[in-house]
């Protein structure tokens, strides 16, 4: 018998369908994928801190201000603290890791007055959430290393056109 052969698909970032690969504009959503090649994280990241989020989306195509060995090297050694996630603009993420290495530092700093409360629950509690915190900050490496790392990018440029 013979195999059937199937046709290439891709998922569009804004709407998450499925479509042919063929396939230029979105029919969902109608986002022309030739504007992504030409979407910053740059423009990304302007956007977020005016608070302006309708035009970003997150894809795992790097954009070409984004270099892949540095955010490689970021989230290995700067990964803890959300150097990483900084580098990209994706800040809240980033908070949630500096607070966390914050509550490490606290923890070994205060460890011998922390073990006496609540017979030690205290230090139990919080070694669960560092440590989750932890395994995300692992699955991010492993999710750059197999280029599957989001990163926001603003598919909208006339705005900032007209800033210039």
């Amino acid at each position: 018998m013979r195999k059937r052969r199937k046709n290439p698909t891709k998922i569009c970032p804004r709407c998450k369908i499925r479509m042919s690969e063929e396939v230029d504009t979105c029919p969902d959503c109608a986002l022309s994928f030739d504007r992504l090649s030409l979407a910053t994280n740059k423009d990304a990241k302007r956007k977020i801190k005016r608070g302006d989020r309708d035009f970003i989306i997150k894809t795992n195509k790097l954009p070409s201000d984004v270099k892949f060995l540095k955010l490689l090297l970021m989230t290995i050694f700067l990964g803890a603290v959300g150097g990483h996630c900084y580098y990209v603009g994706r800040y809240a993420r980033g908070v949630m890791f500096t607070l966390n290495m914050l509550l490490v530092l606290v923890c070994v700093i205060f460890n011998g007055y922390m073990i006496n409360i609540w017979n030690g629950l205290l230090i139990e509690f919080l070694g669960i959430i560092i440590g989750v915190i932890l395994i995300v900050w692992m699955y991010d490496i492993w999710m750059v290393l197999m280029r599957r790392f989001k990163v926001p990018v603003a598919i909208d440029l006339k705005d900032d056109e007209e800033i210039k």
